[in-house]
């Protein structure tokens, strides 16, 4: 009985097996379950490593940016004055920058002839967070007014004390409510970009490169495009789907 493709090597790819048939471009059988890809690589494989550098994008995009837009917006909310305007003109700017535009920008002068991951979360937070600024802003602007803060300020707490134990936890939820689904958007636009050709270059292996590749032989292998494309869904789905719940469960508003 054959290994599972579960354990193969995406990277392990011949075009003729032992006996010396071709196995490009296979339909899926028990040996191969989601068939095989123009090189003879196996295309579940392909799809389970891509997993990992797609969510790695995605994760790490997310966390990038919510902590910068995080420390920025309270900065600008607390302070007020010239660091609120500072803060909200640099994130005019980069919002009024298109994204796709921004990001082919920055990876074709900034980034490496072979883009890493690393590079594709640096350039999508250098984008994103804007969205997190804002959404910190005025959640402090609105946890400043509270009474407990004054009382905070009365009994001589220093400002920073009163934004780690004040307004920081008190943010926290409505940050994580738009970051989560956001992390979905991001897994996304990490495909567009690589199929667009600016993104992730082989041998790397995403979502989004397993797609491009895909549409050159959509016609006579249609699950080269199928498979990538739905757990591409799927996984942007899940996303959207846990930042609902999240926003759900720590809503203050919400009946329990």
């Amino acid at each position: 009985m054959a290994p599972s493709p579960a354990t193969s090597d995406p990277a392990a790819c011949s075009l003729r097996d032992s006996e010396g048939r071709y196995q490009d471009r296979l339909p899926p059988s028990t040996q191969h379950w989601f068939g095989t890809d123009s090189q003879g690589c196996d295309e579940f494989a392909r799809v389970v490593f891509g997993a990992r550098t797609s969510i790695f994008i995605g994760l790490g995009t997310g966390l990038v940016m919510t902590i910068v837009g995080t420390a920025l917006g309270v900065l600008a909310g607390w302070r007020g004055g010239w660091a609120d305007s500072l803060v909200r003109r640099a994130a005019d700017i980069t919002l009024g920058l298109p994204f796709v535009v921004g990001a082919i920008l920055i990876l074709t002068t900034l980034g490496s002839n072979i883009r890493t991951p690393l590079e594709i979360v640096l350039t999508l937070s250098a984008l994103l967070w804007p969205g997190p600024a804002r959404v910190a802003r005025n959640a402090t602007r609105t946890i400043a007014v509270q009474p407990y803060i004054e009382a905070s300020r009365a009994a001589g707490a220093r400002d920073l004390r009163i934004v780690l134990t004040h307004v920081l936890p008190n943010s926290l939820p409505v940050i994580i409510t738009f970051a989560t689904p956001a992390v979905g958007l991001i897994i996304s636009a990490e495909a567009t970009l690589s199929f667009l050709g600016v993104g992730l270059q082989p041998p790397a292996v995403s979502w989004g490169l397993m797609i491009d590749r895909a549409q050159q032989t959509y016609a006579q292998s249609p699950h080269l495009l199928l498979f990538p494309g739905a757990f591409l869904v799927a996984a942007v789905a899940a996303f959207l789907l846990l930042g609902d719940a999240l926003n759900e469960a720590l809503s203050p508003h919400t009946e329990r």
